[in-house]
C-alpha cells in the first residue's frame, strides 16, 4: 500500500489499542503508543535506503527482506524498545504486541497488492501477491478517516476502530469473492489453454485482466457486461537475437523470474538499439509501474541500463 495507508493504519490501531488493559488505564501512554504503530506501520519500507544504490538495486531488494518474517520481529523489538526506554523501561510486552500487529498488518496489506512481498523468508523466496487491493484503496482510507473523526468526537476508539476493522476484513473478503467469482468465469468462458490475471483498481466490480496466450498476451477490462480487450502484445521471442542480447542483462534475468508478464519492445538507434521491458501487471500506471532500458550497440554488446519510474504508457500493438 501507499504511505498514507500505511500511516493512518497507525493512527488507527493506536486508537483500537484503548481495548488492552494496560493502555486503557494509562491514556498518557497514547504518544508512545502512536510512535509504534505509526512508526511500524511503515518500518518494513526501510527498504528505501536501497533508492540510492539506483532504481535497479532498489527494485530487486523492495519488500523482500524488509518484509520478511524474521524482519518483522526485530522491526517489532527494536521500535518497542525505544518506546520502552522512553517511559523508563516500562511496557515493552504491550509496545512490543502493538508494534508487531503494526508490522504484520503492513505486510498485509502489500500482500494484497500486485507486486506482493517475500512475507515468507527464509523459508520460502517465493512471491507472495493476491492481486486484490490496489496500492490506494478508497474503502480503507475512508473507513480510517471516519475512524479518527468518531475518536475526535469523543467516542471510545478501541469500540469504534473494532468495528473499522472488522469492516475491512469484510470488506478484503468480499474482494477476494469477487475476485474469484470473475477468475471463474473468465476460465469458463476463454478460450482454452490461456492463463487469465486480474488487476485490482479501486472497484470491486472492474479488474484489469491479462490473458496470457500461447504467443501473445491480451490486456483488457472486465466489468459486469464482460471483458473489453484493448490490446495485443506479442511475447518476447526466443529467437530474436537483440531480445536475447538483452536477456543477458542481471537485472532483465531478475525481472523475468519476478513476473510472467514482461513484455519487450525494440528501438532502433543510430548507434545500435533499446530494448525496453514493462512489466503488463501495471498497464494502469498504478503501484510502482517501471520500465527497464538495455542499451545495445549493432554488434549486441552492451552499453547502458536504465530503469525508469513514474506513469508510464503501455505500448500497443495491432
Amino acid at each position: 500500500m501507499d504511505t498514507s495507508t500505511h500511516v493512518i493504519t497507525g493512527v488507527g490501531l493506536a486508537g483500537i489499542s484503548f481495548i488492552d488493559p494496560t493502555i486503557g488505564t494509562h491514556p498518557e501512554l497514547l504518544s508512545s503508543m502512536l510512535f509504534c504503530t505509526i512508526v511500524g506501520s511503515n518500518a518494513p519500507d526501510v527498504d528505501f535506503l536501497y533508492k540510492y544504490k539506483g532504481n535497479d538495486t532498489y527494485l530487486k531488494k523492495h519488500r523482500g527482506i524488509s518484509h520478511s518474517l524474521y524482519f518483522q520481529v526485530i522491526l517489532a523489538f527494536l521500535i518497542a524498545s525505544i518506546a520502552t526506554i522512553g517511559n523508563g523501561g516500562s511496557y515493552f510486552p504491550t509496545f512490543f504486541l502493538w508494534t508487531l500487529i503494526a508490522v504484520s498488518l503492513h505486510v498485509l496489506f502489500d500482500i494484497c497488492n500486485i507486486y506482493g512481498t517475500q512475507a515468507f523468508r527464509p523459508f520460502t523466496n517465493r512471491w507472495v501477491a493476491l492481486n486484490l487491493l490496489p496500492i490506494l484503496d478508497p474503502f480503507i482510507m475512508a473507513a480510517h478517516l471516519i475512524g479518527i473523526g468518531f475518536w475526535f468526537g469523543g467516542y471510545h476508539s478501541g469500540m469504534i476502530f473494532s468495528f473499522v476493522y472488522i469492516g475491512i476484513l469484510m470488506y478484503v473478503a468480499w474482494r477476494y469473492r469477487v475476485h474469484q467469482n470473475v477468475l471463474r468465469r473468465l476460465i469458463r468462458d476463454g478460450e482454452k489453454g490461456v492463463t487469465y490475471t486480474l488487476l485490482p483498481t479501486f472497484r470491486s466490480d472492474c479488474w484489469g485482466v491479462i490473458a496470457s496466450c500461447n504467443q501473445h498476451f491480451k490486456l483488457g477490462k472486465y466489468d459486469k457486461n464482460g471483458v473489453v480487450w484493448s490490446k495485443v502484445l506479442m511475447k518476447a521471442s526466443d529467437k530474436n537475437e537483440i531480445i536475447q542480447a538483452s536477456r543477458k542483462h542481471s537485472f532483465i534475468k531478475y525481472l523475468q523470474t519476478h513476473s510472467a508478464y514482461m513484455h519487450a519492445s525494440i528501438i532502433n538507434k543510430e548507434d545500435g538499439y533499446e530494448v525496453h521491458w514493462f512489466d503488463l501487471r501495471y498497464q494502469w500506471k498504478i503501484d510502482e509501474p517501471f520500465i527497464a532500458i538495455i542499451k545495445l550497440d549493432k554488434k549486441l554488446n552492451f552499453v547502458q541500463s536504465d530503469v525508469k519510474r513514474g506513469l508510464l504508457a503501455i505500448p500497443e500493438r495491432a
